[in-house]
């Protein structure tokens, strides 16, 4: 028999050799994270898991012993809980080094929850394409920080990250859904209690409300189980494989089913559920049957009887509780207001002392309006309210907080927001035709730049816009495209941009060039970054497509440089549409190098397309701008003289421009915002939701002060 063991023996070795070197990622300040190369070494090799240890890491206070039973429990703990519930519900595991195991990397450089690391399911060649080097194998990276007590948090991390790898080898484009069914995991193998659905155990240590934005941790996984509950553990093997992201999957499923609910009145029913978890009422749908969530504070109470309002924040996702209470008087009725950016539903049950309660109607209008008629209410007797905020169809989590108003006997008056109408006005004043093809032109270049069809414009359809995804070369040719069309001079700069992991890519701003009639002089230059980003480096890669940040000062910029081509100037002017902006500004930087330097003023846009909040909407940033006062032309004038307010901000502090590196280079620079400090809470907004805040008006105004400004800077005649 020795002779036939022996290369099974080999090939065993071949598989999982004593030593290896594994690339390892380092999540730093970017987005895009980095990699280092570590080497490792084996320590244990279960039926469907194999264990390395980096070299010289030592992640136990307690010692070598201490190490080994952790790894020991982790690998029993995977073979025979993890690996087999998890692939009977979700299906089978991949395989892309055909070894027919998980390789679990313990390693200083996991992340504190550990890490699976989606690009080592390529091939070398095609991460390389992405800014990464592969594995090309199976591997979930874990550093096992927890310990003592904690240390139970360790395996718990194994099954999240595991549900991510079987996730992403059935639905790659999934992410919402990837985040909520993997941090459930530890509850449905067994690994964690039921306080893990609403938060009470978050492994980072953070407080959920349930009144907070769904994310992929806090009361959103008691969703998840609630969907269990009522539409089988099947629900959630389907979620996990149909093509569908975000909510559309769950809308698709129902109807396959041939359920009639959607998913907002799942979510009202789980709302109520969370509040009353009442089997007997309302055929069960009020209910959980395997978990016991405490009940929520309500947000207000109030009395039937005697009128009352007030303002409550949610959360996209999360919900909030009213409780009006009857003193045996004649109620009035309650109306609840939400923002009308996102669709809203309640339910409400009447609660009677002594039986039976009820639930009662309440509906909400598409603007966001419930107007519910209070029923007479005995003292004792009370109706409890819950209302949720619904996620759109987005296929990432909506972290916004909209504003709920609420009132007995009150009626909503909520604040006309005039800014529209104002810079509607300005515009009409400003420009003859009232900027109607201004306008039109550039609803249609942010639109493209969004990854949306514009309306008898053909050309590339941009996917995303994040500068390392292969896509992002599409956004390239409709630049050159949208400048063909607007009779403009273009070519491309192409840069070399090298990650610390030495992968490079060739990167390219689009740059157009309008000579003035002296080259002698320094050009000025008037600059915006085309690249966008997502708070998730999956996200990015897949739909990175920003439409304020910043589809909308490219747009602006375009718009601008076709009316300077038509005026005449002394110096050179050099519209630059630059790459990296999200990437330490990488085209700003190649293009100052080109130039050497010699520039004769630097302007930059970056985020100009969302006013801000009425009655603020008719300012303008300038950062830098206040060092501008011996300019032949002041920017101040300009936009005073269009109707805009201007607000100075001496330090440029735009985090995706060039325009520090200018200023640093001595360059007078200024950049041009519509809305700083926005830029974590802009990052995520669904396109839908953008769009609508998008105002062409004012894209418009800019466009003119911009196209004077430059003009008047490089020495108009």
């Amino acid at each position: 028999m020795t002779p036939l063991a022996l290369p099974l023996v080999a090939a065993a070795a071949a598989l999982f050799p004593e030593a290896r070197s594994f690339w390892t990622v380092v999540q730093g300040p970017q987005l895009q994270p980095t990699q280092v190369q570590v080497h490792a070494r084996l320590v244990q090799e279960g039926r469907a898991l194999v264990v390395y240890q980096e070299e010289g890491y030592k992640f136990s206070t307690l010692g070598e012993r201490d190490e080994a039973a952790q790894i020991a429990a982790a690998v029993s703990t995977f073979d025979e809980v993890i690996y087999p519930r998890e692939v009977a519900l979700f299906g089978p595991c991949p395989d892309r080094d055909d070894n027919g195991k998980v390789i679990l990397l313990i390693t200083r450089r996991s992340g504190a929850q550990g890490l699976f690391f989606s690009f080592d399911e390529m091939t070398e060649e095609g991460a390389l394409r992405y800014g990464f080097h592969s594995n090309q194998s199976e591997i979930l990276y874990h550093g096992f920080v927890e310990q003592g007590n904690r240390a139970n948090w360790n395996i718990r991390g194994v099954a999240e990250t595991f549900h991510r790898l079987l996730h992403f080898g059935h639905d790659p484009a999934e992410t919402s859904w990837s985040a909520l069914l993997s941090n459930y995991m530890p509850f449905m193998c067994e690994l964690a209690s039921a306080r893990l659905l609403w938060g009470d155990v978050d492994p980072e240590g953070r407080a959920h409300a349930p009144a907070d934005p769904w994310t992929g941790r806090g009361w959103s996984l008691l969703f998840v189980e609630y969907l269990r509950d009522k539409l089988g553990p099947d629900s959630l093997r389907d979620l996990a494989a149909r093509p569908e992201t975000g909510l559309p999957g769950l809308t698709k499923l129902l109807a396959e089913r041939g359920d009639p609910r959607t998913p907002p009145d799942l979510i009202g029913d789980f709302a109520m559920a969370c509040w009353l978890n009442e089997p007997t009422l309302a055929d069960g749908r009020f209910a959980f049957a395997s978990v016991v969530p405490p009940r929520p504070l309500p947000a207000a109470r109030a009395t039937a009887s005697r009128p009352t309002s007030g303002g409550v924040d949610v959360g996209v996702g999360g919900m909030v509780f009213f409780v009006i209470d009857g003193d045996g008087e004649r109620s009035f009725p309650l109306t609840l207001q939400g923002d009308p950016s996102t669709r809203w539903v309640g339910r409400a049950v009447e609660l009677r002392r002594f039986g039976p309660d009820q639930e009662l109607p309440l509906e909400f209008s598409a603007g966001g309006l419930a107007r519910f008629e209070l029923p007479d209410l005995e003292s004792g007797d009370q109706v409890v309210v819950a209302v949720s905020a619904v996620p759109g169809d987005y296929p990432t989590f909506d972290n916004r907080t909209l504003l709920l108003r609420w009132g007995v006997g009150w009626v909503p008056r909520v604040p006309v927001d005039q800014s529209r109408g104002m810079l509607a006005g300005l515009v009409k004043k400003a420009l003859p035709d009232g900027g109607e093809v201004a306008r039109t032109r550039l609803t249609a270049t942010v639109d493209r730049l969004g990854g949306m069809a514009a309306t008898g414009v053909e050309g590339p359809t941009v996917s995303t816009r994040y500068a390392w995804a292969p896509g992002a070369a599409s956004v390239l040719d409709l630049l050159e495209q949208e400048a063909g069309r607007r009779g403009l001079p273009v070519r491309r700069e192409t840069f070399t941009r090298s990650a610390p992991n030495d992968v490079q890519q060739e990167w390219s701003n689009v740059i157009v060039h309008l000579p003035g009639s002296d080259p002698r002089r320094w050009p000025v230059v008037l600059a915006a970054h085309w690249d966008g980003a997502r708070g998730d480096l999956a996200d990015s890669y897949l739909r990175a497509l920003n439409l304020n940040d910043n589809a909308s000062g490219v747009a602006v910029v375009l718009e601008a440089a076709g009316a300077m081509s038509r005026q005449r100037h002394r110096a050179p002017i050099i519209v630059a549409f630059l790459a990296g902006g999200y990437q330490e500004a990488a085209g700003a930087h190649a293009l100052l190098e080109s130039l050497g330097g010699k520039v004769g003023a630097w302007i930059e846009l970056d985020g100009v397309g969302v006013p801000e909040r009425w009655p603020w909407s008719l300012n303008v940033h300038l950062e830098g701008g206040g060092k501008l006062v011996r300019f032949p032309s002041s920017v101040h004038q300009e936009l005073r003289r269009v109707g805009l307010v201007v607000k100075d901000e001496t330090e440029i502090t735009a985090p995706h421009s060039g325009g520090r590196l200018a200023a640093a280079r001595g360059i007078p620079s200024w950049v041009v915002r519509t809305r700083p400090g926005d830029e974590a809470a802009d990052l995520d907004t669904p396109p839908a939701i953008e769009r609508q805040r998008l105002s062409p008006e004012l894209m418009v105004l800019l466009t003119k002060v911009l196209a004077g400004t430059v003009v008047n800077l490089a020495g108009a005649p």
